[in-house]
């Protein structure tokens, strides 16, 4: 008899199980199913809605942090130590998709709250400024002409290749220039001239002096909010930085603007 009620109860911890195993793979199917449906809907990551998975969802306290192969291109090219292009650099130890994943999820836990929300016709940014945390990342770039020691700047032809097309609006709202590689540098009037299949470079002039780099703790992130699944907000990466920034600068030359310069580090 004994052994009946333990075979017995053995049954329902395995029914009990397996009740549970599935109604998390019910869940996760669903969850899948609500993100792609977003995906579908955006004009900028529309193209990886099918191929999304589970492990592409990660865990980010009050977020779902969208992690995509290319999702940290631009911070492990612009911002590594050899890179010659004006900014600050990270660490050699945070230019993989691991350790910087790993920085932007502990920001987000940390600091749950951004500092600035910005919505407009090309959707909602969450901002994160000159958050401390807790150790260095990385080497900051800028420095005020009033510790500049009157130090003469020179331009800096600043140009990135542009990651998506459809960004193209956007970016030349923002006052930056943009030009058509295949037309040997053609200077695009308006958006609407732009070809989505035609690679293009996105131009600013950046005021740069020499100088070293100096240590810094401090770490920037801004995202995009596109769609809520299971009460919290589901965000892709626009930029992560490391160092002192101004909020509201959008871009290098804006800096300029408020008196600084870009340090070569040299």
């Amino acid at each position: 008899m004994q052994k009946l009620f333990e075979n017995w109860r053995q049954y329902l911890k395995e029914e009990n199980l397996i009740e549970v195993r599935g109604s998390k793979r019910l869940r996760r199917k669903k969850r899948l199913q609500t993100v792609k449906k977003i995906l579908r809907g955006n004009n900028y990551l529309k193209d990886y809605a099918d191929e999304i998975t589970d492990r592409n969802l990660i865990n980010a306290g009050h977020y779902i942090f969208l992690f995509l192969p290319d999702t940290f291109k631009h911070a492990k090219t612009s911002h590594m130590r050899e890179s010659d292009l004006p900014g600050s650099k990270f660490s050699d130890s945070y230019l993989t998709d691991e350790s910087l994943l790993e920085l932007v999820v502990k920001l987000l836990k940390q600091k749950p709250k951004p500092d600035e929300v910005d919505s407009n016709q090309y959707g909602t940014k969450l901002k994160w400024f000159n958050t401390e945390m807790g150790e260095d990342v990385g080497e900051d770039s800028i420095i005020h002409k009033d510790e500049a020691g009157g130090a003469v700047p020179s331009t800096f032809d600043f140009r990135e290749k542009i990651r998506n097309n459809r960004g193209i609006p956007s970016i030349m709202s923002q006052g930056l220039k943009v030009f058509d590689a295949a037309e040997g540098g053609t200077e695009l009037n308006s958006p609407e001239e732009a070809n989505p299949e035609r690679e293009y470079w996105s131009q600013q002039d950046v005021p740069v002096i020499d100088g070293p780099l100096q240590p810094t703790d401090k770490l920037n992130l801004i995202v995009s909010e596109i769609g809520e699944i299971e009460g919290k907000k589901l965000i892709s990466l626009i930029t992560v930085f490391p160092g002192v920034s101004e909020p509201s600068a959008m871009n290098k030359k804006d800096y300029a603007k408020l008196g600084y310069y870009f340090l070569t580090g040299k």
